[in-house]
């Protein structure tokens, strides 16, 4: 790894150490952890942090790849090259819902709007 990759790595655990003492210090703060709890409960909390992590990579990642895409596409009802835009929508992840971001398309012609195929994307 080089000294970029090695930094970032250092600086996600230091994120993720940080948000570890964050949830556990709101916890107990907001009552949802009180005196010595069953190991279970604090294994959910600990569980529904990781899936919310999950969701915010999921939703980055995405308009990460959205943004790296070609801007046209083709029409698959007449073959026209058509504006591609991002939009967004709700999925249901194994984690929960999130809201992602793809291109769709839009031809006058066919009245009909679509997603491109990954080689028209770009990819």
């Amino acid at each position: 790894m080089d000294g970029n990759g090695e930094r970032l790595r250092k600086k996600l655990e230091d994120l993720l150490r940080e948000a570890a003492e964050v949830s556990v210090a709101l916890d107990r703060a907001n009552g949802t952890i009180q005196g010595v709890p069953h190991y279970s409960v604090i294994e959910t909390r600990a569980h529904e942090l990781g899936q919310q992590l999950s969701r915010q990579v999921q939703e980055r990642q995405m308009a990460e790849i959205v943004a790296a895409q070609v801007t046209k596409g083709t029409c698959p009802g007449c073959g026209r090259r058509r504006d591609l835009f991002p939009i967004k929508r709700a999925v249901t992840s194994i984690d929960g819902t999130v809201t992602l971001q793809e291109l769709q398309g839009y031809c006058a012609s066919c009245r009909k709007a679509f997603f491109p195929v990954a080689r028209d994307a770009g990819f």
